[in-house]
């Protein structure tokens, strides 16, 4: 792997043989005199493979699908809103298909993209940024893990939206179990009801399963200013073409 950095990187997960330290602006501007029109280089060619993922990513689904809910919550939610994203299935279609419009407006664990960061993620966001939306986009299994800061959220005084991929399972590995052959273990999930969920900390709480109800609870949450957790019930089907979709790219 080639890397182009302005400093040395110290990442051994994943190591760079060559790695080329310098001014990143110098050296881009001298790969740009190697790749001439025409050879998948350039902001034309970058533009043209992003669209061409955001497509791959639009398999068919029977009910509400996590790419049409990411979908929705873009046209919905504030210019200016700032998200977070946790690890899982579903930050394939969130990374894709969110649209940011300035820096640091997208926040994510990058790495090994450890689960349960997408709500304190949120907290410490709407800490820097008291007068924007926050919202955080995360899997059943990652709002698990950290559903404990919903307390954080009320007794601080520190309001988000929580947007729950509720697919019932640990997706991701699901979808690795599924891919090599395995037989499917210890993925599992379902049985929470977001709604009371939430209600028991104080903060209001929304179930919905179509594109019309996900916009009213979006539009609602942005309207009240207040901790709302919205549990969506997706069609998680998907997934596997979807992976399959991109390797072919």
């Amino acid at each position: 792997m080639l890397a182009l950095s302005s400093v040395p990187s110290v990442d051994a997960l994943v190591p760079a043989d060559p790695e080329i330290i310098g001014d990143l602006k110098a050296l881009l501007a001298g790969l740009a005199l190697w790749a001439p029109e025409g050879t998948n280089w350039g902001e034309k060619a970058a533009k043209s493979f992003r669209l061409e993922v955001r497509d791959a990513l639009n398999t068919p689904s029977t009910g509400l699908s996590p790419q049409r809910t990411m979908e929705v919550a873009r046209a919905v939610l504030p210019r200016n809103t700032i998200a977070t994203c946790d690890a899982g299935a579903s930050r394939l279609l969130i990374v894709q298909k969110w649209e940011s419009y300035g820096p640091r407006e997208f926040l994510t664990s990058n790495g090994l993209a450890s689960m349960g960061y997408a709500v304190p993620g949120a907290l410490a966001a709407r800490m820097a940024f008291p007068d924007r939306p926050v919202v955080a986009f995360t899997g059943d299994g990652g709002f698990l893990m950290t559903v404990a800061e919903l307390q954080t959220a009320q007794r601080e005084n520190l309001p988000i939206i929580v947007l729950v991929f509720d697919d019932r399972e640990i997706g991701l590995i699901r979808v690795k179990q599924e891919i090599k052959g395995i037989p499917l273990h210890g993925v599992a999930l379902g049985g929470v009801d977001w709604e009371k969920l939430a209600q028991s900390f104080g903060a209001d709480g929304v179930v919905v399963e179509t594109e019309q109800a996900l916009s009213a609870a979006l539009s609602a949450a942005v309207q009240s200013k207040r901790t709302t957790v919205i549990g969506v019930r997706i069609d998680a089907s998907g997934y596997v073409a979807q992976f399959n979709a991109l390797r072919e790219l």
